[in-house]
Order: structure tokens, then C-alpha cells, then sequence
């Protein structure tokens, strides 16, 4: 059934109306955002600003275990500004005051070799001792100075020349605005994702799991509305939701910091002249885009985790976690030296925070923006994809069942059960977090130590979920003998796809060539200072072993239906290019997957792609081990200059690509009357 806009507006219309009947949703999706900034940027300030103020005016004790020189009496006891007040008293303990807080540091003086010291005892755990140990040593370093330039002077010699021998000064270059741009960039992306989350998960948890505790859910689904037109017209009125939230979290921050900014000018505390406040009209404008994507993707995201709860009080245990992990990668905008490139520009939730950063920063890379777009509209599609698909299984959204399998007991799970689609995306996402974060932790201090660690997670999770599943290993692992003409059809086939890759590869590094840095960093890392035999194993032989065995074995099982093996094949194809995280190589091992699917949907058997998948990665290290083997020769004939094209020899590699892959797809072809084991 076509989509019906009319039908489409409808359901938006009525869910709209529903949110905003609704006084939680209504608060945190409005009031809340208009709030929630200007007390925590006005009021906090103030009150930071007070407490500042209140303890430079306290006048803090200190004691000495001797009278100090006449000098620095008369310091203390004029109370300078510049160091704070504080007032000598006589104690017999030191210890037992500074414990009991009658004084807020001890100052020991003693004389040696002609030379005065002074021994500052303090409590780090009270703040008055901290300032008071402050002050003093403020009041020393000043004393000293003058000590210094007296004994200068008493020899006759000039003072600055001896103390100045040379002079420096730094010249900042940076415009008023790029540095407010730079200081919004540290903290607004936090801000912006945690009011989107806000924004977004009260809207999403009303529109699914209020409408089956209601008991309206079921009403709907018997109109003659379809799935699509359902579940847009919900997305649609979520995203508004997310969106409008957003937005004004942004018009709340940009006011909060306008009247912060005219007190401290009028305070004298900053100078705002030589903004030019029309130069971040365009970063803003990004940044609002940025912002409404992101919640588009939390929209979706939240629908897909609330649709397995079934009422209100369980969506939010389960949106609870999701918030949490959706929020941790966003600070990721406060530490140093990160800036947004080609590897981490596919990243979600990092991107966005990264992208929002650069461009209030004035840093403008137009292909990680780009990069950062269609990663995140991609999500958005893969998401309401999911989401649709959601929609259609009765057992998820009224069965009695869950349909994530680990939150049964597995006593009550039967022997021999397969893994379900909500048991493959939920156990992918745990694998990608994992992979992302602890993964990425290991290979850079372990090297190719913690690339074998972040394989074997990768086959862990699947291992262990097939087992507290029961699961029949044999038909979800695809455990099965291949025949020789498997093994040929395979080779072939992985020739022809993986030419057809190679030729996708160096077209998106000439299109992208500031992502040949991370490709060359890639190719060193993989052909490092290791063994051959060593490399091959872990870059080549554990990679087929383990990522086939969670992708071609696992999430191939858990996708296919009778009726969807396409969807299966294209679906893991997919999570498969995303894991890659690289942007250079998602869509060309999306590609590769598809190869991969296809060829254990054929034989029934994971030892085809595992075959494929070696070779894949083997023929690489390979080539950068032995580069004047005739193999690594043939294989750099794969080559292609886009900048200096030669069309001759690109059509020789097209067509030879599709020749080889058709041959290999026609050897790997199921004859129709045959059944191949677990297919």
C-alpha cells in the first residue's frame, strides 16, 4: 500500500494533540527547556560569583610556630586585595587546630644555612585552608620578589636587566568571535544532546507504551491505516517533539548567555567589543541542523526500545539505559585535541558533538560535514526501517512473550530455539558500543594484542547468547560441510567483489582525499613490526573467524524469515559496513557482505565466507609484506589513479569484475528443487 500523506497528517495531527494534552510530556518538552538554562547559566553563576566573592572578603586564621619578619606582619595585616585577608592567632597544637578547623593553615619558619624557609601545613580537604595556603604563598612569592630586587639594587646593578634578561609576549591572532565560538563549541553539544534526549523520550515513551497501557494501540492497528502510514505519522510527531525542544533549548542558552554577557560587561569583567555576531550566523545554522537531525535519530532510537515495553513504567526502565549511553559519548566535544575527521565522522552521537564544536570553532572540513549528514540521515532511515518492521510483529507489541530473548529465564526457554530480530539488533548495538569504545581503548594502547581481544568480544557475544538461548549451533552458525564446488564459487565470487570494492575504495579517497591519512595509518598499523604469520592470524584468520560467526552466522539467522532472505542478507550486509566505523571502507564492505550473505544463503555453510573473508584480508597484508611477489604485482595492477585516469584500464577492471561475479554467483546458486541445510 502506497503511503497516504493525507492519512500521514492525520495520525501526526493526533498524536500532536495527545502530547500536548499531556502536562509531563507538555513540561519537559517545552517548560522545561525555557527554565532549566537560564537557572542553570544565571543562577549557578551568581551564586559561583557570591561564593567567590564572600570567601575573598573572609578573614581566614593562620598561625606561626615563631613571629614572622616586620614585613610580612605588615602584609597580613593590611590585607591586600590582591592577596585576601587573613589574621595571625596563637595555637599550642597545630595538628589538633588544623583538625578542628581553628585554623586554616600553619606556617613553620626556620633558618638554615643562612637561608629562611617557610613550611606551609594545610588541610586540602577544606576550602577555607586551600584559599588561606593560596594567600600566603601569594604573599611570599610577593615578599621574595622584593627581597630579591632589594639585594639587586644594594649592588649597584639594574634590576629589570637582571630579573628580565629577555622579554616575550604572545600575540593571539583569533578574532573575539572565533573565541566565543571556540568557548560555546566546549559546551553547548552536551547541552543541545541532553535537552534532545529530554525532548524526545517522554514524547516517544507517551506515543508507544501510553497508547498500549491506554489500550488504544490495538484501535489503531485495526483501521484501515498501514504500518508505514502508522508508525510515520507517530516518527513524525516524536521528532517535532525532539525538534521543538531543541529549539528552544538553543533560543533559552542564547538568551541565558546574552544577559550573562551584558552583567559581566557592565562588571567590566569581560569585553565584548569586536564581536561580529553575523560571522556565527552560519555555524548556528549548522548547528540547528545538527541539532534536528540528532533528534530525529533519538526519536527513532527511543520508538524502537519503547515498542518492547508494555506500559509506561517499563519504557522508562528501558529508555533509561539507552539515555545514558546516548549521553556519555557527547562529552566527548570537552576533550583536548579531538577534532573531527574521517574516522570518527561516522561515529554517532560523537560526529554530531564534534561537528557542532568545529563548526562554532570556525573549522569548516566540508567532507566530514558531508560525512556526518548522510551518516546521520542514514540512521534516521535505518531506524524508521526497524521501527516499521517493529509494527508488524504482534508477539513484540501485545505477545505475552518478550521478544528479546535474554530477558527470559532460561529455564523457561525451549532447547533448540533460534534467535529472534529483536535479539539480533539489540545483541548488534551492544557489540557496536563495545566496539567502539573498550575496542578502540585496546587497540590503541595494546596494539595488535587488543586487536585480537576486540575479536574475540566480537565472537563472544553471539557464543554466549546462542548458549543462554539454547540454541541449535548447527542451524544459527550455518555449521556445515561445503562442497568443492562451494569452495571454487566462492573464490571466484570473492574475486569479481572484491575488485568491484577495491575500485569503490580509491573513488571515495579521491572524492574524500583528506581520509587518505587514516588509510595509510590503517595500512602501516596492519603491516607494523610484526611477524607475517603473526599478522595473518590476527588481521586475516581471526576477523573470518569471528565477524562471520556474529554477522553471516548470528544476525543472518536472527534477520531471515521465509519469505525475507533478501532482507536478511542486506540487512547484516549493512550492520556489517557500519562496524567498520571508517567511512572509506563502510560502503565497499557493505559491499563485501553482500557477497558474503549471499554465499552462506547458497551453501548453508559459514565456511564459505570465512574462506572469503580470509582471503579478503590476507591478499592486503600480503601485498604490504611481499610487495615484489608476483601475487602482490597482479594485485596492485587493481590500482586506480582517479586524478589521472586511464578509462582503458578502469573498464578492463569493471568488466572483469563483473564477469568474475556472475560466475561465481552462478556456481553458488542453489538448483530450485534443492534444500540446503539451515537456509
Amino acid at each position: 500500500m502506497d503511503m497516504r500523506k493525507n492519512i500521514v497528517l492525520s495520525i501526526f495531527q493526533k498524536e500532536m494533540l495527545d502530547l500536548l494534552r499531556d502536562k509531563k510530556t507538555l513540561f519537559m518538552m517545552i517548560i522545561l527547556p525555557i527554565i532549566m538554562y537560564p537557572v542553570l547559566f544565571i543562577l549557578f553563576s551568581f551564586l559561583m560569583i557570591m561564593g567567590i566573592s564572600s570567601l575573598q572578603e573572609k578573614e581566614l586564621p593562620i598561625a606561626f610556630n615563631k613571629s614572622p619578619d616586620a614585613a610580612i606582619i605588615a602584609k597580613i595585616l593590611g590585607g591586600k586585595e590582591k592577596t585576601g585577608k587573613l589574621k595571625i592567632v596563637e595555637v599550642e597544637d597545630y595538628q589538633k587546630a588544623l583538625e578542628e578547623r581553628e585554623i586554616t593553615a600553619y606556617i613553620e619558619i626556620e633558618e638554615e644555612d643562612g637561608q629562611i624557609q617557610y613550611k606551609i601545613y594545610m588541610n586540602s580537604s577544606v576550602e577555607d585552608s586551600n584559599e588561606s595556603t593560596g594567600r600566603i604563598k601569594d604573599l611570599l612569592e610577593e615578599y621574595k620578589d622584593e627581597l630579591v630586587k632589594e639585594k639587586i639594587e644594594a649592588e649597584g646593578l639594574d634590576v629589570d636587566l637582571i630579573l628580565e634578561p629577555i622579554v616575550y609576549e604572545t600575540v593571539d591572532l583569533a578574532k573575539k568571535t572565533e573565541k566565543a565560538g571556540y568557548l560555546m563549541g566546549q559546551i553547548l553539544p552536551v547541552i543541545f544532546i541532553i535537552g534532545i534526549l529530554l525532548g524526545a523520550v517522554y514524547p516517544a515513551t507517551d506515543v508507544i507504551a501510553g497508547e498500549k497501557e491506554r489500550g488504544t494501540l490495538e484501535t489503531l492497528l485495526t483501521l484501515p491505516v498501514s504500518n508505514g502510514e502508522l508508525v510515520m505519522g507517530k516518527y513524525l510527531a516524536v521528532s517535532l517533539s525532539a525538534i521543538i525542544s531543541a529549539i528552544l533549548s538553543v533560543l533559552s542558552i542564547s538568551l541565558s548567555l546574552l544577559f550573562l554577557m551584558g552583567n559581566f560587561k557592565e562588571a567590566g569583567a569581560i569585553d565584548l567589543e569586536g564581536i561580529n555576531y553575523n560571522e556565527l550566523i552560519f555555524p548556528l545554522i549548522i548547528t540547528l541542523i545538527c541539532v534536528c537531525l540528532f533528534a530525529m535519530v533519538v526519536s527513532a532510537i527511543s520508538m524502537c526500545v519503547c515498542s518492547f515495553a508494555k506500559n509506561y513504567k517499563e519504557a522508562q526502565n528501558y529508555i533509561s539505559p539507552i539515555m545514558l549511553i546516548l549521553m556519555i559519548p557527547s562529552y566527548v566535544s570537552v576533550m583536548p585535541n579531538m577534532e573531527l575527521n574521517g574516522v570518527n565522522a561516522a561515529i554517532p552521537v560523537v560526529n554530531i558533538s564534534l561537528l557542532i564544536k568545529n563548526v562554532l570553532s570556525f573549522n569548516y572540513n566540508l567532507a566530514a560535514i558531508s560525512v556526518v549528514l548522510v551518516t546521520n540521515i542514514a540512521f534516521v532511515l535505518l531506524s524508521i526501517y526497524f521501527l516499521s518492521k517493529i509494527f508488524k510483529s504482534e508477539d513484540i507489541l501485545f505477545g505475552d512473550k518478550r521478544e528479546f530473548s535474554f530477558l527470559e529465564k532460561r529455564s523457561n526457554i525451549k532447547k533448540g530455539s533460534l534467535p529472534t530480530l529483536s535479539d539480533g539488533l539489540i545483541l548488534y548495538a551492544i557489540a557496536l558500543l563495545v566496539l567502539i569504545y573498550l575496542g578502540g581503548f585496546l587497540q590503541v594502547k595494546y596494539q595488535i594484542l587488543g586487536m585480537a581481544l576486540t575479536q574475540f568480544m566480537i565472537i563472544a557475544f553471539p557464543l554466549f547468547f546462542g548458549y543462554y538461548i539454547k540454541t541449535d549451533f548447527a542451524k544459527t552458525f550455518s555449521i556445515r560441510v561445503p562442497r568443492l564446488k562451494d569452495f571454487l564459487g566462492g573464490f571466484i565470487l570473492w574475486i569479481g567483489v572484491s575488485i568491484a570494492s577495491l575500485l569503490l575504495a580509491q573513488f571515495i579517497l579521491y572524492l574524500f582525499p583528506e581520509n587518505m591519512e587514516v588509510a595509510e595509518a590503517l595500512s602501516e598499523f596492519i603491516t607494523g613490526d610484526y611477524p607475517f604469520i603473526l599478522s595473518l592470524l590476527v588481521f586475516a584468520l581471526l576477523p573470518a573467524i569471528c565477524e562471520e560467526a556474529l554477522f553471516r552466522g548470528f544476525l543472518m539467522t536472527a534477520f531471515k524469515d521465509k519469505k525475507a532472505i533478501l532482507r536478511a542478507i542486506i540487512l547484516s550486509s549493512l550492520l556489517f559496513g557500519v562496524m567498520h566505523i571508517d567511512f572509506i571502507r563502510i560502503i565497499p564492505t557493505t559491499i563485501l557482505g553482500l557477497a558474503l550473505g549471499y554465499a552462506v544463503y547458497c551453501t548453508g555453510s559459514i565456511f564459505i565466507p570465512m574462506l572469503m573473508h580470509f582471503l579478503n584480508n590476507g591478499i592486503v597484508l600480503f601485498s604490504g609484506y611481499f610487495p615484489e611477489h608476483i601475487i602482490s604485482k597482479a594485485y596492485s595492477c587493481l590500482e586506480i589513479d582517479f586524478s589521472n585516469l586511464d578509462f582503458g584500464h578502469l573498464i578492463s577492471l569493471i568488466v572483469l569484475s563483473i564477469v568474475f561475479t556472475i560466475i561465481g554467483l552462478v556456481l553458488l546458486k542453489k538448483p530450485k528443487n534443492e534444500k540446503v541445510p539451515g537456509s
